[in-house]
């Protein structure tokens, strides 16, 4: 019983409560070291805005406008969208891994409403906060699976058109949601024509991004890069068909989008951002599988670039 004890005070000293300085505008609502990480939800009293964060106050987890909840905030959740522009027609099968304060799968169902969803969140927590905090609501068309997203894909029968990998714990995507296994896998999952988007953070915090390039263009046919430009972060939109969509195509069917679900954001100007992934592949970078997957080092380190 003592070692349990002792491990459970060495799991919350390494997330302390309030373990960051907040701007003068915003507030604490709520805090708590989950299972698996530690949750803290901030109000801006000055911007209106409502965040989830970990311990690094820079870092958000998703967020909502207090007066528009239903809007999206951060650029990577809005980017992430630009994928749709990659498939032939309406995806009718989803699934997001990774929940967050929960504003994509929200804001998807909205335009998709005849789309079903399935979102795997390893975190109860999160969950608790999404709904509790940033209006996210289960339907009959939209059901969350307390699950580790790895297994809940392996044990899935189910195939998917549009899967999002938006699964991060603090600052870092858990490992075994980086490697080639855990991607074939994923591509296992795909329909004929499926596409799959990943939220992966920039070069300077991520310093396994040229691996990450790698290990994607190793497990699917053709990959495409957008670079945020206010985040920093990136999407990779990695298809199972080995037929490249070029950029005025994409950029076509993202305008198309837009006009005809009614998104408020700028998914035509994101389709702009077009790469192949050729323009980010570095042939030294080492492919991540589970027998080398040290990502979860990399909050610790930085790249060369500053």
């Amino acid at each position: 019983m003592a070692r349990i004890v002792c491990l459970l005070v060495f799991c919350f000293a390494l997330f302390p409560l309030q373990g960051f300085a907040l701007e003068a505008s915003e507030k604490i609502i709520f805090e708590k070291n989950s299972l698996y990480q530690y949750i803290s939800v901030i109000d801006d009293t000055v911007k209106n805005e409502r965040y989830v964060r970990n311990q690094k106050r820079e870092y958000a987890q998703g967020g909502i406008y207090i007066n528009a909840p239903d809007r999206l905030l951060f650029e990577f959740t809005q980017m992430g969208f630009v994928s749709l522009a990659f498939l032939d027609n309406d995806p009718k099968d989803v699934l997001f891994v990774g929940l967050g304060a929960g504003a994509m799968p929200k804001y998807f169902t909205r335009r998709y409403p005849d789309a079903a969803i399935d979102v795997a969140e390893i975190d109860p927590d999160m969950v608790t906060v999404a709904e509790k905090y940033f209006y996210f609501k289960e339907n009959e068309k939209m059901k969350v699976h307390v699950d580790d997203g790895r297994l809940f894909v392996k044990r899935s029968k189910k195939k998917y058109d549009w899967i999002i990998l938006d699964a991060y714990q603090n600052d870092y995507i858990p490992f075994h949601l980086t490697t080639l296994e855990f991607l074939r896998e994923i591509k296992s999952k795909l329909k004929e024509g499926g596409v799959v988007a990943a939220n992966i953070t920039s070069p300077f915090r991520n310093k396994f991004f040229d691996s990450m390039v790698m290990t994607y263009k190793n497990a699917f046919p053709c990959l495409y890069i957008f670079k945020g430009m206010k985040s920093g972060n990136f999407i990779f939109v990695a298809t199972a068909s080995s037929k490249i969509k070029d950029r005025d195509g994409v950029e076509v069917r993202a305008a198309k989008i837009k006009s005809a679900k009614k998104f408020d954001i700028d998914l035509d100007e994101f389709a702009a951002r077009y790469e192949l992934s050729g323009a980010y592949e570095w042939e030294g970078a080492k492919v991540l599988t589970d027998d080398f997957a040290p990502v979860n080092l990399y909050q610790h380190q930085r790249s060369g670039a500053q």
